[in-house]
This record gives structure tokens, C-alpha cells and sequence, in this order.
């Protein structure tokens, strides 16, 4: 309960700060807005080219790129700040008082922030899924519901647990931020049917850093049927836990690591 109430209170510091400046606030969620309308536009003009893409048509697509965005929001709001240990708060000294507070690092580093442009993204994807899933024969029935639910939320949480693992490594390294930004860009490459990747492609995106398997999976199963809704939710749980373990067990292991740079 103590870790709760200061996460909190520390997520409402963080909500008061960036609310101080609304409008580059407003900016940064219309950028949002502008850049996925930008990457649905490109999708658009490719299948006017191609009459399909794998056997997907545009209303299909859609719904994918507007699924894909609901575990990355979810994972901007919360834990936005892991990218700022990857790139410059170990390398200039800022973590140091992080590591003289009776706190786990971890918590505080996640705690720090709150990024309210994780909400554009998110309202962009339900707007996409409820116009492009309107569109498209799909008979929704309770196990459809829950493996999109699951996808998102234990989405959010494969896509945090490589963030940790990623930025964890700067304690060693001191920087790491563009390794981060390598691994994290596979996710778009979900955002278009896993099936016209070549199959080493398609087991890297699945197994090894598994963005398909809570991204173009789930909305493989809705769409067509693919797989068991049940067993596919109960494989992506299953994954989050062990990612968000590993995850947590490497970043213990670089956080002995650290020493300070100075500032």
C-alpha cells in the first residue's frame, strides 16, 4: 500500500508539472494525431495501388495499425521515463539521487513520469478499430473481447520489460538509447501482416522479440479466426511474465554496475 500511495502521489506531481505548459501539452498530442493519420495515409495509397496486401484489405489494415497503438500508449503513459536513463540520465549523473533514496531505482525511474501524449495514441486507436471494425465481417463473441484486452494490457507489458531491459544496460554502458530505438522500431513492423515477412522474419517477431505476438496474432484471430482466442491469450500472458521477469533479473544485475559519472 506505501508503494502504491507514493506511485501515485508521485504520477500526480508528474500529471500538475506537464499540465503547467498546456499548450506544448496540446502540441504534443495533435503531433501524435498527425503522425499515425500520416501512417494510415501511406497504407491507404499502397492498397489503391494493390487492390489487397496478403489478402487484407484496407478496412482490415486499419483495424491492425489501430490495434497496434493501444499496447504502445498504454506503455508511453507509464513508463515514457525508461528512455531518458537510456539516453542521458546515466551518462550525465542525473540517477544518482535515485540511487540515495530508500526506494527501489526501478520504481522511482517508472514513478517520474506520466505522458499525457500517450492519450492521442490511444484515442487515434479505438477511433481506427471502431470505424475499421465496423467494417469488417468479424461475429464478436466473448473470447474475441478478451484476447484484444489481454493483448493490450500484457501487450504494454512485453513492450515495457524490453525497455527495462535496454535502458537497464546504460548503467554499464552509460548509453544505450539507440539499441533501445532499434528494438522498439520492430514494432512497426507489425503494424502490417506478419505473413508477408519471410518465415525467419516472422519467427524473430513472434518468439524472439515477440511484437506480433500481441499485435498482428490477436488481430489475425478476430479477423480470421486464426487461433484460439483462449490459448492465445493465456501464451501472451504467459510471455509478459517471463519477459517482465527477465527484464527485472538483468536490471538488478546492470543496476550493481552503476557508478556515477558525476555532473
Amino acid at each position: 500500500m506505501r508503494y502504491i500511495h507514493l506511485y501515485f502521489t508521485c504520477i500526480k506531481r508528474s500529471i500538475i508539472s506537464r499540465l503547467e505548459y498546456k499548450k506544448d501539452t496540446f502540441i504534443a498530442l495533435f503531433s501524435f494525431f498527425i503522425r499515425h493519420v500520416a501512417a494510415l495515409l501511406s497504407i491507404y495509397f499502397i492498397i489503391n495501388s494493390i487492390p489487397s496486401l496478403n489478402g487484407w484489405t484496407f478496412e482490415q489494415l486499419g483495424f491492425l495499425y489501430g490495434f497496434s497503438m493501444m499496447p504502445v500508449a498504454i506503455d508511453h503513459l507509464f513508463t515514457d521515463e525508461l528512455w531518458s536513463v537510456a539516453y542521458f540520465r546515466v551518462k550525465n549523473g542525473d540517477l544518482d539521487r535515485c540511487f540515495l533514496r530508500p526506494l527501489p531505482v526501478l520504481f522511482q525511474v517508472i514513478s517520474e513520469t506520466f505522458q499525457p501524449e500517450g492519450f492521442g495514441e490511444l484515442i487515434v486507436g479505438v477511433v481506427m478499430i471502431a470505424i475499421c471494425g465496423s467494417k469488417i465481417n468479424v461475429t464478436w463473441n466473448f473470447g474475441l473481447i478478451l484476447v484484444l484486452i489481454v493483448a493490450t494490457i500484457f501487450g504494454a507489458l512485453i513492450i515495457t520489460s524490453f525497455k527495462i531491459i535496454f535502458s537497464s544496460m546504460a548503467f554499464a554502458f552509460k548509453r544505450t538509447g539507440p539499441l533501445l530505438q532499434i528494438v522498439y522500431n520492430f514494432i512497426t513492423y507489425t503494424r502490417y501482416p506478419v505473413g508477408i515477412y519471410p518465415k525467419l522474419i516472422k519467427f524473430f517477431l513472434t518468439f524472439i522479440i515477440p511484437f506480433a505476438l500481441i499485435i498482428s496474432l490477436p488481430v489475425e484471430t478476430v479477423i480470421f479466426g486464426t487461433y484460439s482466442p483462449y490459448l492465445l491469450s493465456l501464451i501472451i500472458i504467459g510471455a509478459s511474465v517471463l519477459f517482465l521477469a527477465i527484464a527485472i533479473l538483468i536490471w538488478n544485475f546492470f543496476e550493481r554496475k552503476y557508478e556515477s559519472t558525476g555532473n
